[in-house]
């Protein structure tokens, strides 16, 4: 089915004489107006702004009731309430808390601090990324200089790309208080950071928050050896392949001139052909990583907990394996390779997944120790079971969160599986202060506190764990 669209006209009498727009294009691409097409897609896309501004307008003034009600009942820090209230705007939003919190947050600094900002984006000629970075850099300001920065901005950001107006803001703060620039600066590498993104191609993304000076100089070394190593590679194959070319003589000559042999259809990064120069700086960039020295008297030790099929193990299947927090996967070759490194220690499990966690085997989960906290064999049969936050929408990874007793330690709770649950520190606090509710105990299904298990357990197979 084809859905049309018609898009007015417009008779041109004058340059001068532009189609009105709610709101105007500015003028860098105030021409482009003239084309209908064009024309509704900036309406189009300045309702959809003022719709992002009515929507967090809306979810401000959610959180700005429930502060006030929990300051009326008494006992609940203003922070916690305001953490209740986010969690929820997630919810609704489809993001996790702490992102939904920074947005709000965000939004908030502008509606009070920034009124042609905020005016910008609610009348649609300015989008959320922009917003953000004029919060960003507007909230180490003094209130004098952020009222100045706040008109120029709100202009300037509504006729820029969202990196050349980045760029332009440094220099328009620097410009105009040096002073606030350099706190900026310091503030800003106080936030510095390593992000890992594991895709479900079996790749990941490496990104790093760093000085610019620091990063330059990785960059320059970086390139100034790959293309060191790049150069003497291309220097070898040509002296093996004209070493193959006297030895072939006229039968090699002919293989070249028809295209026999590897990369014939001139596909750069084939199985089999020499890496190009971009591969050859991630994998360099990797081993430095993996391997070069620290100030660590022996290298340090990365734990991966994954699981793998046993038939992959074995070599009937090529199921992939799947990390214990079920962010990513390895495919069978890597997981085989993995699993047979004589170098790696490994520590191995075996399990069994099922459709539905309520039909899962117990064995060691059934065992009530007696301390307070769980020991190690314990909390990895856990974070295998949990995987992650087990918070609606959290995706921190079950080894990096608390072991929460469900009914409380000093409420005679018991340390044992059915007890205890993952929560990332953030979510454990919040259940802490009551704004979290464990599931209703005996239940095996979902609540409105406890996400779904369903893809936290593979069809029914053995699984031999690797730590």
């Amino acid at each position: 089915m084809t859905v049309g669209v018609s898009y007015p006209t417009f008779r041109l009498v004058g340059m001068d004489q532009l189609p009105v727009l709610d709101p105007p294009m500015p003028q860098a691409v105030e021409h482009l107006g003239f084309e209908p097409e064009l024309a509704a897609a900036w309406e189009h896309q300045a309702a959809a702004r003022k719709a992002e501004a009515a929507k967090l307008t809306a979810l401000l003034d959610y959180t700005d009731r429930v502060v006030a009600e929990c300051r009326t009942e008494g006992g609940i820090p203003d922070q916690e309430a305001v953490r209740a209230a986010h969690l929820e705007a997630s919810q609704l939003l489809g993001v996790s808390d702490m992102t939904a919190g920074v947005i709000l947050d965000a939004a908030g600094f502008a509606r009070n601090h920034l009124p042609a900002t905020w005016q910008a984006f609610h009348t649609g000629l300015i989008d959320l990324p922009r917003l953000r970075k004029i919060v960003d850099a507007g909230c180490e300001l003094d209130d004098h200089v952020l009222a100045i920065v706040d008109a120029a901005a709100a202009e300037q950001a509504a006729a820029r790309s969202t990196s050349d107006f980045a760029h332009w803001l440094a220099r328009y703060i620097a410009k105009t208080d040096f002073e606030a620039y350099e706190r900026l600066t310091r503030t800003t590498r106080t936030r510095r950071h390593v992000q890992f993104a594991h895709l479900p191609n079996g790749m990941s993304i490496v990104s790093a928050f760093l000085p610019t000076i620091e990063a330059a100089a990785i960059e320059k070394r970086l390139k100034i050896i790959t293309r060191r190593h790049h150069s003497a590679a291309k220097d070898t194959a040509a002296k093996d392949t004209a070493a193959a070319g006297a030895q072939q003589g006229s039968a090699g000559s002919w293989s070249r001139e028809h295209g026999a042999g590897a990369g014939e259809c001139g596909r750069p990064g084939q199985a089999g052909e020499s890496p190009t120069l971009a591969q050859r700086e991630a994998d360099l960039f990797s081993a430095w990583l993996r391997t070069n020295p620290t100030d660590e008297s022996t290298p340090v030790e990365a734990k991966i907990m994954i699981m793998i099929p046993e038939t992959t193990l074995t070599g009937e299947t090529n199921e992939p394996a799947i990390s214990a927090d079920r962010s990513w996967a390895l495919d069978a070759d890597q997981a085989r390779a993995l699993a047979g490194d004589p170098d790696a220690e490994h520590n191995w499990y075996e399990g069994i997944t099922r459709p539905r966690a309520g039909d899962a085997d117990v064995d060691v989960l059934t065992v009530t120790y007696s301390g307070r906290y769980p020991p190690q064999r314990l909390r990895e049969a856990i974070i295998f079971r949990d995987g992650r936050c087990q918070t609606q929408g959290c995706t921190v990874a079950a080894e990096r969160c608390d072991l929460d007793h469900q009914i409380p330690w000093d409420s005679g709770g018991t340390t044992q599986a059915k007890n205890l649950w993952a929560l990332c520190r953030r979510h454990h606090r919040l259940k802490s202060h009551g704004h979290l509710h464990p599931p209703p105990r005996g239940d095996t299904e979902t609540s409105p506190s406890r996400p779904p298990v369903i893809d936290l357990w593979l069809p029914t197979h053995t699984f031999p764990l690797i730590t």
